[in-house]
């Protein structure tokens, strides 16, 4: 049983994020990999900054995107979980808008 995610009926918004989680880990492992390869093998192509380079950028963007999904996703499931309906969002109980009486 699988308890590290969402369950495969999962909605799209979680869907995304899962998917958008492995786009970031896999981009990072190349842009960790491309780094090992500069610092170790020196190439001398010339368009090896440009995808060095790029490498990095594209993990930066991957882990911003995941970051607006996760965010828009915890939302949701927040927002499921407690519905702001009219009688939660004025604190009133069974449709009673009168304040409380202070006398004591």
């Amino acid at each position: 049983m699988r308890t590290d995610g969402p369950p495969d009926r999962a909605p799209n918004g979680a869907r995304r994020t899962r998917v958008t989680e492995r786009l970031v880990c896999g981009v990072l492992a190349a842009a960790v990999l491309l780094s090992a390869v500069e610092a170790f093998a020196r190439p001398s192509a010339p368009w090896w900054p440009f995808v060095w380079q790029n490498a990095w950028t594209l993990s930066a963007v991957a882990l911003g995107c995941w970051a607006v999904l996760r965010t828009v996703e915890k939302a949701d499931a927040r927002e499921a979980r407690h519905p702001a309906g009219p009688d939660r969002a004025t604190g009133s109980q069974n449709g009673d808008e009168s304040p409380p009486s202070g006398g004591r």
